[in-house]
């Protein structure tokens, strides 16, 4: 992920709620300030983008991977764990963390 893909992507899906360039780009500058990569900046965006729009939030746990640089195994163990904490204390895990089937095309 780029800099100019963030402000591109968040501009596409937000533009409409009044979100401008000049609102997002301090965000990514402090973010990288704080030594964050643009994955990780990117999806923190979005999530908040979405509290405001009123829509539910979504990623695959490849760009949560992507986003703290570790491997699409390490997040799926991850995930693991912390489903079986929630489940453990009463909570339930899909209310974080849903498996869906994927599909995948080929040409």
């Amino acid at each position: 992920m780029t800099r100019e893909l963030i402000i591109q992507n968040i501009l596409t899906n937000y533009k409409q709620y009044g979100i401008t360039e000049e609102t997002i780009i301090p965000l990514i500058d402090s973010g990288i300030e704080q030594g964050l990569s643009y994955d990780l900046i990117y999806l923190g965006l979005k999530m908040e983008l979405c509290k405001l729009a009123g829509e539910e939030f979504y990623c695959t746990s490849s760009d949560m991977a992507r986003a703290f640089n570790v491997s699409n195994e390490e997040i799926n163990e991850r995930i693991k764990e912390v489903r079986h904490e929630l489940a453990a204390s009463g909570e339930n895990p899909d209310v974080y963390f849903r498996e869906v089937k994927a599909t995948r095309f080929v040409i």
